[in-house]
């Protein structure tokens, strides 16, 4: 079995402690017996100390146990699955870091209560092999969790992006793609080039591949404005000086958190580069003054800014959130093949408790009442039609009808690009309370309708949907089960009432 210095430490403290609760003796007894400490031997439990070897022994003695026996990596049966999840890739991948957690802070979970951690810890790699958890999807996950306890906002890379600008001007208030290219080679060396990757079809769907440290290949087929943001964030990858990088964009391959996190990283910094926060949070301001919701200047401004509707609307849930209050939001970008009837989400981030998305399960249907899928469904009936497909954008208030909270969404929907037959939809969210009243002011606008949604077709009870495409198999199976709850509890209240009645005669 390998392990670290840390986890080795650990393992000891937990044995320590065992020992020492076993026999029935104090820290202090402990340490009369061992001459050592108590809080020396404190600080061993912990598994902020691993003693040499001499101390071990007179450890073990005052212990009443072999030098062999405290030392081995065993534990006993109560303990196992902390073992395990030790030399887990999950538990060893965690980013706690990142967390403001400390790997003491978990050792002081397990030595506190070790038959509770134990059986917590054992809950946790049976869920994962159940769930067939694997460890990218693992790491993402974390990445949201940190991206949340942000609100999806960095300060310290919107700083680096705004130095960048301030060092390196560009001729023009937008930056281009020649721009961009020059920047690489004349700073960095490092030569761009396209290809449509035709001669590796299993590529194709790849945005970019860092050939090495002096060639970038990008995909010829993406747009002008996504090609900018491969190169904005090669250099973010340089600037930053994140070494630890995947070779490919989009992933085909996770591999560390430190991987995510650097990828991540790169792209706020793309985002800021190309989108320049204080200019946008002027236009946003403007554009959130306006009494009807307007999606024409929403579309120009993207324009203005030479983005992708996705860069753009992403940009939003960074600036929005931290600068105007709304921390309530949700993001999600779904894909759509053009005339199937079936809907993907590629990106999600949400800092509420509603809409969530990522906990439904794969075969159930998304609500086709949500804005992102009515408009997407929108344009492929346009596109089926044999029209070519304009960029659509669209407003709605959305209430969650089993949390009672409404959102006000805005949708985005434009083709996809690299030749795939498919629209992409972007939808940010946020809810509508006092402070979203107070800060837009096409809050209230009437022509934006209003509709109750719910998360799938199989947990909604709505029974006059006209959207439906799946019958509500789940919330059915759940209204079961509370109605024999409360058939049960009507039993026990009548029959224990009888009991009462015939006990006092």
């Amino acid at each position: 079995m390998q392990i670290n210095s840390e986890s080795l430490r650990f393992i000891l403290g937990i044995k320590v402690k065992q020992h020492r609760q076993a026999a029935g003796l104090s820290l202090k007894q402990l340490g009369e017996r061992t001459s050592l400490s108590i809080s020396y031997l404190s600080e061993i439990e912990k598994g902020k100390k691993y003693p040499k070897p001499e101390k071990i022994i007179q450890l073990a003695q005052g212990l009443g146990i072999s030098f062999d026996e405290l030392v081995s990596l065993q534990l006993d049966d109560e303990l196992n699955p902390v073992t395990a999840l030790l030399n887990s890739p999950l538990f060893n991948d965690f980013p706690l870091k990142q967390f403001g957690i400390g790997l003491s802070d978990v050792f002081d979970l397990v030595t506190d209560s070790p038959s509770k951690a134990g059986a917590f810890v054992r809950t946790l790699l049976e869920i994962g092999r159940g769930y067939d958890m694997q460890v990218e999807h693992f790491l993402l996950a974390s990445l949201r969790s940190y991206q949340k306890m942000h609100l999806n906002y960095f300060e310290e890379i919107e700083g680096q992006a705004e130095a960048f600008r301030a060092k390196f001007p560009a001729t023009d208030p937008v930056i281009s793609l020649a721009w961009l290219e020059s920047f690489l080679f004349d700073h960095y060396q490092c030569r761009v080039s396209y290809d449509d990757f035709s001669a590796t079809p299993e590529l194709q769907t790849l945005r970019s591949l860092c050939v090495s440290p002096n060639k970038l290949v990008v995909n010829s087929k993406l747009m002008p404005q996504q090609q900018k943001f491969v190169l904005a964030k090669e250099i973010g990858y340089r600037f930053l000086e994140l070494e630890e990088r995947a070779l490919t964009s989009s992933w085909i391959k996770v591999e560390s958190f430190e991987q995510v996190h650097n990828n991540f990283r790169a792209s706020y910094f793309a985002g800021a580069l190309l989108i320049p926060e204080a200019k946008l949070l002027t236009d946003l301001k403007a554009w959130l003054a306006n009494k009807a919701f307007d999606g024409e200047a929403l579309s120009q401004m993207m324009d203005r800014y030479d983005a992708t509707p996705e860069m753009f609307v992403y940009r939003m849930s960074q600036l929005m959130p931290h600068h105007f209050g709304l921390h309530k939001m949700h993001y999600m970008r779904l894909h759509n093949k053009a005339g199937v009837d079936q809907f993907h989400i590629a990106k999600e981030l949400n800092t509420t408790t509603v809409f969530t998305p990522r906990g439904i399960g794969p075969s159930e249907h998304h609500c086709r009442r949500w804005v992102a899928i009515g408009l997407l469904n929108e344009v492929g009936e346009r596109q089926a039609a044999g029209e070519t497909p304009k960029l659509a954008i669209a407003a709605q208030r959305s209430h969650f009808i089993a949390q009672n909270q409404t959102f006000f969404n805005i949708a985005v929907v434009r083709p996809l690009s690299l030749g795939q037959n498919s629209n992409t939809g972007m939808a940010l969210g946020f809810l509508i309370d006092d402070r979203f009243n107070d800060t837009v002011a096409f809050s209230e606008d009437p022509a934006v309708p209003q509709m109750d949604v719910h998360e799938t077709c199989e947990r909604c009870p709505l029974t006059d949907c006209a959207s439906r495409v799946a019958e509500p198999t789940l919330h059915t199976s759940q209204q079961q089960q509370l109605d024999r709850e409360h058939a049960l509890q009507s039993y026990l209240d009548q029959h224990q009432a009888t009991s009462t009645l015939q006990d006092s005669h």
